[in-house]
């Protein structure tokens, strides 16, 4: 079946899981699990102010090859989540403006990440990630997407915040178009960061396709959380398996 119109369940299922175990690496301090018929290519690691942890790692099966990111953990992270002044992507040409925070963690995994990509077989490529990890998929995707010959990409995003300027979402639109965004309609990190802030300006958009779902419990973090959003995406799998499928 095509992936482009429509969100595939079992892709779904298998990339939020993907994004529970970048929080399990970060709590194992590197250790985590690649889901079947997945091998680990290799983990990285990422920089916020001068902390430096586990953020997410590389897998690859026969067909795939998947780069999952983490959310926040840290206080320097959540620090870096409201650096909200913004800069221009300095990968694609003409591609705007987005969140510094999130360039700077990203700009200090990326020559790991793509260095390990040039040595690998071509093959189509899922990125995924939950809230900052989200974000940062978004700002990969679309970075690969220009720099990388690969044969598609394929993009899930689940309770990721708004990430660069209307010039920036009308690029990642165009380079990557198969490309979901899993909302909580009780989760409040999709709605930052808020373009008029303290008086200043700024210009946030999100990036297509969206998908949402309500689920609430109660307390705005456990809306947030990427528990939360792994069991309704496996409700909602439950409930069209027998429609989709996924070869890997």
């Amino acid at each position: 079946m095509s992936f482009r119109n429509e969100v595939n369940w079992p892709l779904a299922s298998l990339l939020v899981d993907c994004c529970v175990e970048t929080y399990e690496q970060y709590k194992q301090k590197g250790i985590f699990y690649a889901p079947d018929p997945f091998t680990i290519v290799k983990g990285f690691q990422a920089t916020s102010f001068n902390d430096t942890t586990w953020f997410g790692f590389i897998l690859e099966s026969p067909q795939y090859i998947l780069v999952a990111f983490r959310g926040t953990k840290t206080d320097d992270e959540w620090i870096t989540d409201f650096s909200i002044n913004q800069r221009s992507f300095p990968y694609v040409p003409d591609s705007g403006k987005v969140h510094g925070g999130f360039l700077s963690i990203y700009e200090s995994c990326r020559t790991t990440i793509m260095d390990t990509l040039h040595v690998l077989p071509k093959k189509t490529l899922l990125t995924t990630g939950h809230s900052l990890g989200g974000a940062l998929s978004i700002l990969f995707s679309l970075d690969v997407a220009h720099n990388l010959a690969l044969p598609g990409i394929i993009h899930y995003n689940f309770g990721a915040p708004k990430i660069g300027d209307k010039t920036f979402k009308t690029r990642f639109d165009q380079l990557v178009p198969i490309s979901f965004r899993f909302v909580n309609l009780h989760d409040f990190v999709p709605l930052l960061p808020p373009n008029d802030l303290l008086k200043k300006k700024r210009d946030y958009h999100h990036v297509k396709q969206f998908f949402s779902f309500s689920t609430n419990k109660g307390k705005i973090m456990k809306n947030h959380r990427i528990y939360t959003y792994r069991d309704a995406v496996r409700k909602l799998l439950q409930q069209n398996m027998k429609k989709e499928t996924i070869d890997t």
